[in-house]
């Protein structure tokens, strides 16, 4: 009894079923899909069809928070001494583009809050010293082409007094937005050049034009403050004209930095020679839409500021059911006009056989695609279509089993004793046929998922607003650019979802398969 319970095909199926790993796995991954289907809705950490930012008052999340950052600065004298931000005045902050971020004076220091994504420059000025941050705003727009920008210019202060017509070569460093350092003035001068000194446009009007550009003035500049105490050259070389204060600003773009020189025996204040930030590069995410995955969205938002991880959850039970659904209908129509095929032959078989051919004749998704424009677009007819882009499948191999089953010699039996026709079809044959079934069943559920996520993906599934795998990557094609996290989550949910039924009917099919041994 024992060796025949052990020997129970359940249990050979059972066996041969779990040395196949990959299969296992397989199978693992569709319940938890299933189950992610039936009751993710009710873990999903948004909702699906409201955008986050609206969200967050009743979750307790600051907004601000999120979209902001304060940026602490220092004053650095000419003695060397460092000054709080506290105790800096007339501090004056602004943005190249205020479209991208703002910047304001706060009590802990300078607020800069993201307005849309891009980059921009946050400029600090404190009288004659001014310092540069670049803000980097994580959103739809790229920010790989974001040009480094000067941050701040450092001088070296001379320890020393000078006398009325000494000499004085300037030494200066500065130091980039990206990290990286200049260490001369004819470095800074000529990257000052390359960076902020744009080539006058051609003119192709046929007019003559004599304007000159700006930019290209103000993209270095060395100069006096007190010309009667100090003159300089544009290589830097100070000359000494009286005793008194002397003071020498270099701007390289938006960075501006003093040197005070002492002339003569009288002694001096210290003055604010330059700002130090404390970041020289800023990156502030753009909550309003396409945040980038993190801690607070795994998968990211999308261009309607919508939880991506939310609307996948939510799109698993739609997607599931178009898969399912759709198969059981083409299953059940396609083995019931398999059976009757096969069995009765003559006229019906024929009829069946070359309505099967004229549907295999079209590839699946044409096939699909002639039904829903016939029906018109919604969930319902998409179901319908890769039902009907099923059918002819299960019509083929169910046939093919039938016209092999009914020649045993246990139907001949049957017949032979009076049992009718009805009984001999679904309570003899269709049990041999129902491994085959099982198998291409559970493959053929992927590929539903397929179809039914590439008819969303054509805009036929009907509201394009829903989270549909096939929708959301539809949406994302149309609205989200170059977003990576938009197209290639719900994408990554169709192959892994698609990949595990395939893999699992395979394994079905291995273990089923009486030909192969343990």
């Amino acid at each position: 009894m024992d060796k025949q319970k052990k020997n129970s095909p359940f249990r050979i199926f059972l066996r041969k079923f779990l040395k196949q790993k990959l299969a296992v796995f397989a199978f693992g991954l569709v319940i938890a899909i299933v189950l992610v289907g039936i009751f993710g809705p009710l873990f999903s950490p948004y909702d699906p069809h409201r955008p986050v930012t609206a969200q967050y008052p009743d979750m307790g999340i600051d907004l601000e928070q999120l979209t902001s950052l304060t940026l602490e600065i220092e004053g650095l004298l000419s003695n060397g001494e460092t000054i709080e931000q506290q105790e800096l005045t007339q501090i004056q902050t602004e943005t190249d583009d205020r479209r991208i971020a703002a910047v304001r004076r706060s009590q802990s220091g300078i607020r800069v809050s993201a307005n849309s994504s891009g980059y921009t420059d946050a400029i600090v000025e404190s009288g004659d010293v001014s310092a540069v941050s670049k803000v980097l705003v994580r959103g739809e727009i790229p920010l790989d082409d974001a040009e480094p920008t000067i941050s701040q210019i450092r001088i070296n202060q001379p320890d020393a007094s000078f006398s009325e017509g000494d000499s004085y070569q300037i030494e200066v460093s500065a130091l980039l937005t990206d990290g990286t350092e200049i260490t001369s003035l004819d470095n800074l001068k000529e990257l000052a050049e390359e960076l902020y000194g744009e080539e006058e446009e051609e003119d192709t009007s046929g007019f003559q034009s004599s304007t000159t550009n700006d930019d290209d003035a103000a993209s270095f500049q060395i100069n006096s403050l007190t010309e009667d105490t100090v003159s300089v050259d544009e290589d830097g070389v100070v000359s000494f004209e009286s005793d008194g204060e002397g003071l020498v600003q270099i701007q390289a773009g938006e960075a501006k930095s003093l040197v005070q020189f002492q002339v003569g025996p009288d002694s001096i204040e210290p003055v604010l020679t330059s700002l130090v930030l404390q970041s020289t590069t800023i990156e502030l995410n753009d909550a309003y839409k396409h945040q980038s995955p993190s801690s607070l969205h795994l998968f990211g938002t999308d261009h309607q500021n919508r939880d991506i991880l939310s609307r996948v959850i939510h799109g698993t039970k739609e997607t599931l059911l178009i898969g399912f659904v759709s198969v059981a209908i083409g299953t059940v129509i396609g083995t019931v006009l398999g059976l009757l095929a096969g069995y009765y032959g003559g006229w019906l078989d024929s009829l069946v056989t070359r309505m099967t051919d004229v549907l295999l004749a079209f590839p699946g998704i044409l096939l699909a695609i002639a039904v829903i424009a016939f029906l018109g677009a919604g969930i319902t007819n998409i179901i319908f279509a890769v039902a009907v882009f099923t059918i002819p499948v299960f019509i083929r191999i169910v046939r093919a089993s039938t016209l092999s089953l009914k020649e045993m010699t246990y139907v001949e039996a049957a017949k032979s004793i009076g049992v009718p026709n009805t009984v001999i079809i679904f309570r003899h044959i269709f049990p041999g046929t129902l491994s085959v079934v099982m198998v291409y069943l559970t493959m053929r559920i992927g590929v539903a998922i397929l179809i039914g996520a590439a008819l969303s993906f054509l805009g036929l599934g009907g509201d394009i607003t829903a989270p549909e795998w096939g929708s959301m990557l539809s949406a994302a094609k149309d609205n989200s650019g170059t977003i990576f996290h938009a197209t290639f989550f719900p994408g990554l949910a169709i192959v892994i979802t698609v990949l595990s039924f395939n893999i699992f009917g395979d394994g079905l099919r291995d273990a089923l398969d009486p030909k192969l041994k343990e």
